[in-house]
């Protein structure tokens, strides 16, 4: 770390990053160094268009947002990179809503907590997703990540079932692993300031067993904290138990209650909408008895701060509807304070879009229960992100990496921990694949410099993007081949001219960005000089307006494109959807670049109106594509262009005769539009020219025939006597 950048800096530095920059970050650091404070902060603050998402649905309520699964609609089966998920899951982004749709589509940042449980499989199933849904080029379809968690804490869960799966594909279960992340890169950010523990000595012992640099003597001073005498004073005193298995908090917990006297009074949740059972933050029934060891699950959001998550006490009094817990207070003269509780509301969250278009969590689901927990003894791993002043820890038996720092970390001093037993070397396990990355990944200084390297880049990155025609020219190719398969024969002067807009766009869009990127490649490093930043905003000014006057008209070319006029079902939907996506890019890019003809070029502002910008195109279309016009009731489709029919009078002609012949039915079944067209442009005079007439086999000819060559045979004598 850079010697002027302080623990607060660091911080200040790794928000500029994520609210100034388009760079990935892993915020890491210590036990109680603050990482979800700084989730907390930067969630609330960032101007950025963003979701909290979390691996477990407790992990995700505790950081206001939803699971990475839930959100995505992922399966649970293992995620094979580029083959699709194992044992033949589908991914389920059919079954996205259209706000859902939007939020994803919108979407800048997003935050992933205790991102050390996540499998790289799963990051790769989600950058899968979002390329599918935003950006194919760009990993996580160009979204930026910020990942928060320790890998030194809890590490993902891997079933030997699933990883028989992943194992060819990833060297370890973590998610640094990722292809996705690896092709994407990310910077670390290490949070060093411990503030939990002040206590020098415990910190040391913390960090060498963090770091797998427990030595001899370390254990030594660690153990001391066995004595029995000290074990027998915690249970008089009350301290917490942490065990490594629920079987273990769980029998520990009903034998005290049922060595209380009386008869537990029940506490039952109250669940509404959708909260799944492995989400549910509490116990659904609650048994207390007076003098029962309780711990407050939930911060008290009433204003008043009474309470806290991990405040421990003891039950006083009980009601139907309430528990009064004394816990002990050294500012009290008393030496203790008495809190008294009702049931409170968890909230189970998802996203939505307010009518302003901004991303809101709303409730989906709640659970409604008193919170609290019986607190003899609790496990491991549903203390994390807990703190104790008094703890006994059970970490003799720890069978995952980081179990036990996670266990000892949870308590403020040395002296507020003992043990259940002298901890022998084997219960502290690190993962060498941990061990590798974290010494071989580079940390940000957060310096002047590299923070004012990494907005320029982000800066030349949002304006390259702006004039960035790739995906309209993918589109427009799509669109091109389309009109050429489908139309081509029907309507050869619509083809033809498609044909040579395509080729204008190469030339006028194409050819001209790319000299434009290379002024800008010269220009953008340079553009704090006066005179090469007027020089800067000249040309994004004038660029602008030139790539607008061609997009709007290759928009209204686009326009005209007769989709309805295609009776092949399998055709017109290539053709519609062709259609659709080049006339949404087309829309997109010109508003883009329209905004930026009279202001300076900003990258937050960017974001914004292109947010804006997508949100309008969507819900005036429905989905994202343009829906093509109903047909009519008769099922008759709307007259083609009159510029595509060679003889508009014979068309008009034919078109009146069909509606007679068809007596009420629907026209169409007579002859389709594509046949009246043909006729009309190759003016049949024999049954034999019939044979080349689309949609005219030998049962319509022998039907129709005859009066057909009779109406042509009529409009040509009375056209060659004018």
């Amino acid at each position: 770390m850079d010697s002027n950048t302080s623990p607060a800096n660091l911080t200040d530095s790794a928000k500029c990053i994520i609210n100034e920059t388009s760079v990935n970050l892993f915020l890491t650091g210590k036990a109680g160094t603050g990482k979800t404070t700084f989730l907390h902060s930067l969630s609330a603050t960032t101007p950025k268009r963003h979701v909290v998402l979390a691996p477990t649905g407790v992990a995700a309520i505790n950081a206001g947002g939803s699971t990475l699964h839930s959100f995505f609609q992922l399966s649970f089966a293992p995620y094979i990179p580029g083959k699709g998920y194992a044992g033949g899951e589908r991914e389920k982004i059919h079954r996205f809503s259209k706000e859902k749709l939007n939020i994803i589509r919108t979407l800048d940042l997003i935050i992933i907590d205790e991102i050390s449980m996540v499998r790289p499989d799963v990051l790769d199933a989600i950058d899968n997703l979002l390329r599918s849904l935003r950006n194919p080029v760009r990993p996580f379809g160009g979204v930026q990540l910020l990942l928060i968690g320790d890998l030194r804490q809890l590490a993902p869960v891997a079933q030997d079932s699933e990883w028989q799966h992943l194992r060819p594909y990833y060297a370890s279960p973590y998610f640094f692993e990722s292809h996705a992340l690896k092709q994407a890169g990310f910077l670390m950010v290490e949070l060093t300031k411990v503030y939990r523990q002040s206590d020098a000595a415990f910190v040391d012992i913390l960090n060498r067993i963090r770091d797998n640099r427990a030595d001899h003597d370390t254990l030594l001073r660690l153990n001391r904290r066995a004595d029995p005498a000290l074990l027998q004073r915690a249970d008089r005193e009350g301290h917490i138990r942490l065990t490594t298995h629920n079987y273990q908090a769980n029998r520990t917990n009903m034998q005290q209650l049922q060595t209380l006297a009386g008869t537990p009074e029940l506490y039952e949740a109250e669940i509404s909408g959708e909260f799944p059972e492995s989400a549910y933050p509490a116990d659904v029934r609650l048994a207390l008895k007076v003098g029962a060891k309780v711990m407050f699950i939930k911060n008290d959001a009433s204003g008043a701060h009474e309470y806290y998550n991990g405040l421990i006490g003891t039950v006083l009094s009980l009601s139907a509807d309430t528990v009064v817990v004394r816990t002990p207070d050294e500012d009290s003269d008393l030496g203790y304070r008495d809190i008294k509780t009702g049931k409170v509301i968890w909230e189970r969250m998802k996203y939505s879009l307010d009518k302003d278009g901004n991303i809101v969590e709303t409730p989906e689901g709640t659970f409604c229960q008193i919170p609290l927990r019986l607190a003899w003894a609790i496990t491991i791993h549903k203390s994390q992100g807990l703190t104790f002043d008094k703890a006994v820890v059970d970490a003799s038996h720890s069978f995952a990496p980081g179990q036990t720092y996670v266990a000892l970390s949870r308590c403020r001093s040395l002296d507020g921990l003992v043990l259940e037993s002298p901890l022998p070397a084997s219960a502290i396990i690190t993962d060498p694949a941990v061990n590798d990355f974290i010494s071989s990944q580079p940390r940000m200084e957060g310096s002047v410099e590299e923070l004012s390297s990494f907005r320029e880049s982000y800066y030349a990155e949002m304006l390259a993007e702006l004039f960035d025609f790739r995906s309209l020219d993918k589109a427009f190719d799509d669109y091109h081949r389309a009109v050429a398969s489908v139309l081509a024969r029907d309507f050869p002067k619509m083809a033809a001219s498609v044909g040579e807009a395509y080729h204008d766009f190469g030339i006028k869009v194409m050819d001209v960005a790319s000299r434009l990127f290379a002024l800008f490649a010269r220009t953008v490093p340079l553009r704090s000089d006066p005179v090469r930043g007027k020089l800067l905003a000249e040309k994004i000014s004038g660029g602008a307006a030139y790539f607008v006057k061609y997009l709007d008209a290759f928009a209204d070319m686009v326009k005209l494109t007769p989709l309805n006029n295609v009776d092949n079902q399998a055709f017109r939907k290539r053709l519609t959807t062709a259609t659709g996506a080049l006339s949404d890019l087309l829309e997109l890019k010109a508003r883009l670049l329209d905004a930026y003809r009279e202001k300076d070029f900003d990258p937050q502002d960017y974001l914004k109106q292109k947010t804006s910008i997508l949100l309008r195109n969507r819900n005036a279309n429905g989905s994202g594509s343009k829906e093509r016009a109903p047909r009519k009731r008769d099922g008759a489709a709307p007259a083609p262009m009159a510029s595509d029919i060679t003889n508009p009078a014979l068309f008009e002609k034919l078109k009146a005769w069909r509606t007679q012949r068809a007596e009420g039915k629907a026209a169409y079944t007579v002859l389709p539009n594509r046949s009246l067209m043909a006729i009309a442009d190759i003016l049949p005079r024999s049954e034999k020219d019939l044979h080349f007439i689309p949609g005219m086999g030998k049962v319509k000819i022998d039907m129709y025939g005859d009066e057909v060559l009779a109406i042509v045979k009529d409009y040509i004598e009375k056209a060659d006597s004018k």
